[in-house]
Protein backbone atom coordinates (compact mmCIF):
# COMPACT_ATOMS: atom_id res chain seq x y z
CA UNK A 1 0.00 0.00 0.00
CA UNK A 2 1.24 3.62 -0.58
CA UNK A 3 1.68 6.23 1.90
CA UNK A 4 -0.29 8.95 1.50
CA UNK A 5 1.09 10.76 4.41
CA UNK A 6 4.47 11.20 6.71
CA UNK A 7 3.74 13.51 9.32
CA UNK A 8 6.69 15.88 10.77
CA UNK A 9 5.98 14.91 14.46
CA UNK A 10 7.72 18.64 14.87
CA UNK A 11 8.94 21.65 12.90
CA UNK A 12 11.39 24.30 13.93
CA UNK A 13 10.00 27.11 15.30
CA UNK A 14 11.88 29.70 13.16
CA UNK A 15 10.77 27.96 9.93
CA UNK A 16 7.57 29.75 11.01
CA UNK A 17 6.60 33.23 11.75
CA UNK A 18 4.53 33.13 15.03
CA UNK A 19 4.57 36.76 15.01
CA UNK A 20 0.52 36.89 15.00
CA UNK A 21 0.82 35.94 18.92
CA UNK A 22 2.86 38.60 19.93
CA UNK A 23 1.07 41.44 21.57
CA UNK A 24 -2.62 40.19 20.89
CA UNK A 25 -5.22 42.45 21.64
CA UNK A 26 -7.64 41.64 24.01
CA UNK A 27 -11.44 41.26 22.77
CA UNK A 28 -14.30 42.39 25.39
CA UNK A 29 -17.08 42.23 23.08
CA UNK A 30 -19.99 39.49 22.88
CA UNK A 31 -19.13 36.55 20.22
CA UNK A 32 -21.93 35.99 17.88
CA UNK A 33 -21.35 32.09 17.40
CA UNK A 34 -19.53 31.61 20.57
CA UNK A 35 -20.08 28.00 22.32
CA UNK A 36 -20.18 28.07 25.95
CA UNK A 37 -18.36 24.82 28.23
CA UNK A 38 -20.26 21.83 28.98
CA UNK A 39 -20.46 20.65 32.30
CA UNK A 40 -19.76 16.63 31.66
CA UNK A 41 -15.70 16.81 32.21
CA UNK A 42 -15.07 14.33 34.41
CA UNK A 43 -11.66 13.24 37.11
CA UNK A 44 -8.63 11.62 35.63
CA UNK A 45 -7.25 9.76 38.52
CA UNK A 46 -3.46 9.66 39.15
CA UNK A 47 -2.66 13.20 40.48
CA UNK A 48 -4.09 16.14 42.84
CA UNK A 49 -4.95 18.99 40.52
CA UNK A 50 -6.65 21.97 39.66
CA UNK A 51 -7.92 22.32 36.06
CA UNK A 52 -10.18 24.62 34.34
CA UNK A 53 -11.06 23.67 30.79
CA UNK A 54 -12.87 25.82 27.63
CA UNK A 55 -15.59 24.08 25.30
CA UNK A 56 -14.81 22.84 22.26
CA UNK A 57 -14.94 26.36 20.35
CA UNK A 58 -12.86 27.52 17.24
CA UNK A 59 -9.99 28.75 19.51
CA UNK A 60 -6.69 28.59 18.54
CA UNK A 61 -4.95 28.72 22.25
CA UNK A 62 -4.28 29.58 25.28
CA UNK A 63 -2.14 32.53 27.03
CA UNK A 64 -1.70 33.18 31.00
CA UNK A 65 0.22 34.93 33.37
CA UNK A 66 1.22 33.32 36.53
CA UNK A 67 4.09 33.19 39.96
CA UNK A 68 5.44 29.94 40.39
CA UNK A 69 5.21 28.50 43.89
CA UNK A 70 7.02 26.39 45.92
CA UNK A 71 7.32 22.51 46.34
CA UNK A 72 8.06 20.86 49.85
CA UNK A 73 8.06 17.01 48.98
CA UNK A 74 6.80 14.66 51.30
CA UNK A 75 9.53 12.60 53.03
CA UNK A 76 7.34 9.34 53.70
CA UNK A 77 7.18 9.20 49.64
CA UNK A 78 10.74 9.08 49.17
CA UNK A 79 12.48 6.08 47.10
CA UNK A 80 9.07 4.06 47.49
CA UNK A 81 10.28 2.72 43.76
CA UNK A 82 13.91 1.90 44.36
CA UNK A 83 14.65 5.08 42.09
CA UNK A 84 15.91 7.25 44.76
CA UNK A 85 13.47 10.23 44.30
CA UNK A 86 9.90 11.46 45.14
CA UNK A 87 6.96 9.98 44.14
CA UNK A 88 5.01 13.48 44.22
CA UNK A 89 5.77 16.09 41.37
CA UNK A 90 4.50 19.47 40.48
CA UNK A 91 3.55 20.56 37.44
CA UNK A 92 2.00 23.67 35.92
CA UNK A 93 0.93 23.57 32.77
CA UNK A 94 -1.31 24.00 29.65
CA UNK A 95 -3.19 21.90 26.93
CA UNK A 96 -5.36 21.47 23.80
CA UNK A 97 -7.42 18.60 22.45
CA UNK A 98 -8.79 18.76 19.14
CA UNK A 99 -8.82 15.09 17.63
CA UNK A 100 -5.40 14.20 19.94
CA UNK A 101 -4.69 16.05 23.30
CA UNK A 102 -1.50 17.64 23.92
CA UNK A 103 0.37 18.90 27.24
CA UNK A 104 2.91 21.81 27.85
CA UNK A 105 3.98 23.86 30.28
CA UNK A 106 6.49 23.60 33.23
CA UNK A 107 7.50 20.78 35.41
CA UNK A 108 9.87 20.87 38.67
CA UNK A 109 12.53 19.21 37.77
CA UNK A 110 16.59 18.07 38.33
CA UNK A 111 18.37 21.20 38.64
CA UNK A 112 22.39 22.18 38.40
CA UNK A 113 23.30 24.38 41.17
CA UNK A 114 25.93 26.13 39.40
CA UNK A 115 27.39 26.61 36.08
CA UNK A 116 30.48 25.54 36.20
CA UNK A 117 30.69 22.50 36.37
CA UNK A 118 28.30 19.69 35.03
CA UNK A 119 28.68 16.76 36.55
CA UNK A 120 26.02 13.98 35.83
CA UNK A 121 22.21 14.51 37.15
CA UNK A 122 20.89 11.61 38.80
CA UNK A 123 17.07 10.72 39.56
CA UNK A 124 18.15 11.72 42.80
CA UNK A 125 19.34 15.11 42.23
CA UNK A 126 17.56 18.60 43.36
CA UNK A 127 14.32 19.71 42.31
CA UNK A 128 14.68 23.21 42.31
CA UNK A 129 14.06 25.02 38.81
CA UNK A 130 10.64 24.40 36.53
CA UNK A 131 11.86 23.29 33.32
CA UNK A 132 9.45 23.67 30.56
CA UNK A 133 8.44 20.16 28.91
CA UNK A 134 6.01 19.07 25.91
CA UNK A 135 3.90 15.99 25.18
CA UNK A 136 2.44 15.15 21.80
CA UNK A 137 0.70 12.15 19.90
CA UNK A 138 1.39 12.08 16.01
CA UNK A 139 0.34 9.25 13.86
CA UNK A 140 3.61 8.70 11.96
CA UNK A 141 2.02 6.98 8.08
CA UNK A 142 -1.52 6.37 6.35
CA UNK A 143 -2.11 4.64 3.52
CA UNK A 144 -4.42 5.90 0.92
CA UNK A 145 -7.44 5.01 3.12
CA UNK A 146 -6.35 7.07 5.89
CA UNK A 147 -5.86 3.39 7.85
CA UNK A 148 -2.41 4.00 10.08
CA UNK A 149 0.41 1.75 9.31
CA UNK A 150 1.96 2.48 12.44
CA UNK A 151 0.87 2.76 15.85
CA UNK A 152 0.40 6.02 17.35
CA UNK A 153 3.52 7.91 19.06
CA UNK A 154 3.25 9.14 22.50
CA UNK A 155 6.43 11.41 22.56
CA UNK A 156 7.47 13.55 26.32
CA UNK A 157 10.31 16.20 26.13
CA UNK A 158 11.48 18.20 28.69
CA UNK A 159 14.46 20.90 28.39
CA UNK A 160 18.01 19.99 28.64
CA UNK A 161 18.70 20.19 32.47
CA UNK A 162 22.23 22.31 30.66
CA UNK A 163 19.98 25.14 29.66
CA UNK A 164 20.54 26.95 32.32
CA UNK A 165 18.83 29.50 30.33
CA UNK A 166 15.31 27.73 30.99
CA UNK A 167 15.50 27.60 34.61
CA UNK A 168 12.53 29.78 35.95
CA UNK A 169 12.09 29.79 40.00
CA UNK A 170 9.24 29.64 42.44
CA UNK A 171 8.54 33.42 42.81
CA UNK A 172 9.19 34.35 38.81
CA UNK A 173 5.90 35.50 37.19
CA UNK A 174 5.76 34.34 33.32
CA UNK A 175 3.59 34.00 30.69
CA UNK A 176 2.85 30.99 29.34
CA UNK A 177 1.27 30.41 25.91
CA UNK A 178 -0.10 27.52 23.35
CA UNK A 179 -1.55 27.90 20.40
CA UNK A 180 -1.61 26.59 16.85
CA UNK A 181 0.85 28.36 14.62
CA UNK A 182 -0.27 26.12 11.43
CA UNK A 183 -3.34 23.46 11.06
CA UNK A 184 -2.73 20.55 12.86
CA UNK A 185 0.18 21.83 14.62
CA UNK A 186 1.02 23.81 18.48
CA UNK A 187 3.63 25.62 19.94
CA UNK A 188 4.84 26.42 24.09
CA UNK A 189 6.31 29.39 24.56
CA UNK A 190 7.32 31.03 28.04
CA UNK A 191 8.17 34.82 28.60
CA UNK A 192 9.60 36.11 32.04
CA UNK A 193 7.52 38.61 33.40
CA UNK A 194 9.39 39.81 36.39
CA UNK A 195 11.79 37.34 38.23
CA UNK A 196 11.65 36.70 41.48
CA UNK A 197 12.79 37.95 44.75
CA UNK A 198 12.98 35.18 47.21
CA UNK A 199 16.94 35.16 48.44
CA UNK A 200 17.22 31.57 47.92
CA UNK A 201 16.47 31.46 44.39
CA UNK A 202 18.29 35.40 43.84
CA UNK A 203 21.45 33.43 44.84
CA UNK A 204 21.30 30.38 43.01
CA UNK A 205 20.35 31.91 39.85
CA UNK A 206 23.60 34.56 40.56
CA UNK A 207 25.80 31.33 39.81
CA UNK A 208 24.61 30.49 36.24
CA UNK A 209 26.36 33.84 34.99
CA UNK A 210 22.96 34.97 33.24
CA UNK A 211 22.73 37.70 30.82
CA UNK A 212 21.25 40.74 33.02
CA UNK A 213 20.67 37.83 35.50
CA UNK A 214 17.74 36.58 33.92
CA UNK A 215 16.19 33.50 32.37
CA UNK A 216 15.58 33.43 28.58
CA UNK A 217 11.68 33.45 26.79
CA UNK A 218 11.75 29.45 25.86
CA UNK A 219 9.94 28.27 22.44
CA UNK A 220 9.24 24.71 22.12
CA UNK A 221 9.57 23.12 18.45
CA UNK A 222 6.44 23.72 16.72
CA UNK A 223 5.13 20.31 17.55
CA UNK A 224 2.10 17.84 16.20
CA UNK A 225 -1.56 17.72 17.48
CA UNK A 226 -3.99 16.86 15.03
CA UNK A 227 -6.98 18.91 14.52
CA UNK A 228 -5.70 22.23 15.84
CA UNK A 229 -6.56 24.89 13.83
CA UNK A 230 -9.05 23.39 11.35
CA UNK A 231 -11.87 22.30 13.62
CA UNK A 232 -13.36 23.04 17.28
CA UNK A 233 -10.79 22.09 19.96
CA UNK A 234 -10.64 22.68 23.48
CA UNK A 235 -7.74 24.13 25.76
CA UNK A 236 -7.35 23.67 29.76
CA UNK A 237 -5.00 24.72 32.54
CA UNK A 238 -3.81 23.02 35.43
CA UNK A 239 -1.98 23.40 38.63
CA UNK A 240 -1.24 19.38 39.50
CA UNK A 241 0.92 17.26 41.90
CA UNK A 242 1.83 14.73 39.97
CA UNK A 243 2.43 10.89 41.09
CA UNK A 244 4.97 8.75 39.47
CA UNK A 245 3.85 5.65 38.40
CA UNK A 246 -0.28 6.34 39.11
CA UNK A 247 -1.55 7.55 36.44
CA UNK A 248 -5.53 6.69 36.02
CA UNK A 249 -5.03 5.07 39.17
CA UNK A 250 -6.33 6.60 42.76
CA UNK A 251 -4.48 9.37 44.17
CA UNK A 252 -2.25 8.45 46.78
CA UNK A 253 -2.24 10.09 49.99
CA UNK A 254 0.33 12.28 50.53
CA UNK A 255 2.05 15.67 52.47
CA UNK A 256 3.66 17.13 49.84
CA UNK A 257 2.86 20.92 48.96
CA UNK A 258 2.57 23.41 46.54
CA UNK A 259 2.59 27.22 47.60
CA UNK A 260 0.31 29.84 46.32
CA UNK A 261 0.46 29.79 42.89
CA UNK A 262 -0.95 32.74 41.35
CA UNK A 263 -3.42 33.03 38.05
CA UNK A 264 -3.04 37.02 37.48
CA UNK A 265 -5.15 36.36 34.23
CA UNK A 266 -6.26 34.08 31.79
CA UNK A 267 -7.19 34.45 28.03
CA UNK A 268 -8.41 32.23 24.83
CA UNK A 269 -6.93 32.87 21.32
CA UNK A 270 -9.52 33.18 18.59
CA UNK A 271 -9.75 34.80 14.99
CA UNK A 272 -12.73 37.46 14.86
CA UNK A 273 -13.06 39.09 11.63
CA UNK A 274 -10.02 37.94 10.05
CA UNK A 275 -7.70 39.00 13.10
CA UNK A 276 -6.39 37.11 16.34
CA UNK A 277 -7.73 38.13 20.24
CA UNK A 278 -7.10 37.19 23.33
CA UNK A 279 -11.01 36.69 25.08
CA UNK A 280 -11.01 36.53 28.61
CA UNK A 281 -11.20 32.60 30.01
CA UNK A 282 -13.59 34.62 32.36
CA UNK A 283 -15.88 31.84 34.58
CA UNK A 284 -18.81 31.93 31.98
CA UNK A 285 -16.39 29.96 29.67
CA UNK A 286 -14.62 27.49 32.05
CA UNK A 287 -15.26 24.26 33.68
CA UNK A 288 -13.98 24.10 36.77
CA UNK A 289 -12.75 20.85 37.95
CA UNK A 290 -10.48 20.50 41.69
CA UNK A 291 -9.46 16.71 41.57
CA UNK A 292 -10.09 14.29 42.88
CA UNK A 293 -10.88 16.07 46.60
CA UNK A 294 -11.57 19.74 47.24
CA UNK A 295 -9.87 19.57 50.51
CA UNK A 296 -6.81 19.22 48.57
CA UNK A 297 -6.78 22.71 46.94
CA UNK A 298 -7.40 25.92 47.79
CA UNK A 299 -9.20 27.90 44.97
CA UNK A 300 -8.96 31.81 46.05
CA UNK A 301 -10.76 34.17 43.06
CA UNK A 302 -8.92 37.24 42.54
CA UNK A 303 -10.74 38.22 38.98
CA UNK A 304 -13.58 35.86 37.73
CA UNK A 305 -13.46 38.18 34.59
CA UNK A 306 -9.89 37.30 34.11
CA UNK A 307 -9.72 33.74 34.80
CA UNK A 308 -7.37 35.07 37.93
CA UNK A 309 -7.04 32.93 41.17
CA UNK A 310 -4.26 31.88 43.71
CA UNK A 311 -4.12 27.85 43.95
CA UNK A 312 -2.25 26.31 46.49
CA UNK A 313 -2.14 22.42 46.81
CA UNK A 314 -2.10 20.16 50.27
CA UNK A 315 -3.32 16.62 49.83
CA UNK A 316 -1.90 16.40 53.32
CA UNK A 317 -4.97 18.35 55.06
CA UNK A 318 -7.33 15.96 53.97
CA UNK A 319 -6.09 13.51 56.84
CA UNK A 320 -4.92 15.70 59.52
Amino acid sequence: MSLTKQVLPIMDSRALDVSIFDDVKIWNHKISDEKFSCEDQKCFPGAWYRKIVSSEDKWLGIEGVIQLGEFKPDPKRFNLDGLKRYMDNPSVYMGGKALLESDAGLSLNLTYLDSDTYKSLNLSAPKLCWRPFWRYIYKQAEDINGNVLRNEVNSWNISEPQSLIYYYFPGDIIRMKIYSPIPDYLQLRIELVKETDIPKYVELRKKYNLKDNKPSDFYSPIFHSEGHGKMDAEFKRVNAIDQYGNEGLSAKDTEAFVSKATWYETFLYRKIDGTIYKVPFNKNRQTSLICPSKEAVNVLSINDDLGAESIEIHPGNIYK
